[in-house]
């Protein structure tokens, strides 16, 4: 019984998202009830905040399914990755742009960007910086396995080297949500041509010679 219990939660849980991205697709954030949500869902209003504490926790829930759901799919590319270091970098981290728009919109994210800046100790800003330092652990991995394969250097720390190009993407992110009329192939462009500058100095014929024994 109790493993059925856990399962109808979940259900549960995963309705009332579905419902919120929906609505907040549809009508924006603000324009978006607790009520509609419940009503979509075919709950009731207090079901929705028994399982989130305020429209912005809804947001946040749906941020972070983002970041789960991205985060598989690296996990699943990293594992059978091929090339060279530029463009298996910009395959991973291109996954997580195309990926971007699917629970949230633009509108979602500059929402969902801006509270975290402003409200940065608060648990939606703490739980956003979360999941971002998941994915920049996630490049450092790539990093790794690439330095393993000998297509970056091997004397840089790889978890440095993945921070910085998540703030690379994060950067062009931003830009990205910040215009509604900006395509997918835009961001794309310019990543693929910064990530190879940047790959330039990861490369072993670029950087400083170990010394080998």
């Amino acid at each position: 019984m109790t493993g059925l219990r856990e399962r109808q939660k979940a259900g549960r849980r995963r309705d009332i998202l579905a419902a919120a991205s929906q609505l907040f697709r549809k009508n924006g954030f603000a324009d978006t009830s607790v009520e509609a949500i419940a009503a979509l869902a075919e709950v009731g209003t207090g079901t929705v905040y028994n399982y989130f504490s305020s429209k912005g926790d809804l947001l946040m829930a749906l941020v972070a399914l983002d970041g789960e759901q991205v985060r598989a799919k690296g996990k699943r590319y990293i594992a059978s990755v091929s090339g060279d270091a530029a463009t298996a970098l910009y395959g991973l981290l291109a996954i997580y742009i195309d990926h971007s728009l699917v629970h949230l919109t633009k509108e979602l994210w500059r929402n969902a960007m801006a509270t975290a800046v402003t409200q940065a100790e608060s648990p939606f800003g703490t739980g956003y910086a979360e999941n971002d330092r998941m994915l920049a652990a996630q490049v450092g991995e790539l990093v790794a396995a690439l330095q393993a394969a000998g297509k970056v250097r091997g004397d840089l720390n790889a978890t440095t080297a993945g921070a910085a190009l998540f703030i690379l993407v994060n950067g062009l992110f931003m830009q990205f949500v910040a215009r509604d009329r900006m395509p997918k192939t835009e961001i794309h462009a310019r990543l693929r041509e910064q990530v190879a500058i940047f790959v330039g100095g990861l490369s072993e014929s670029s950087g400083p010679q170990r010394k080998r024994a």
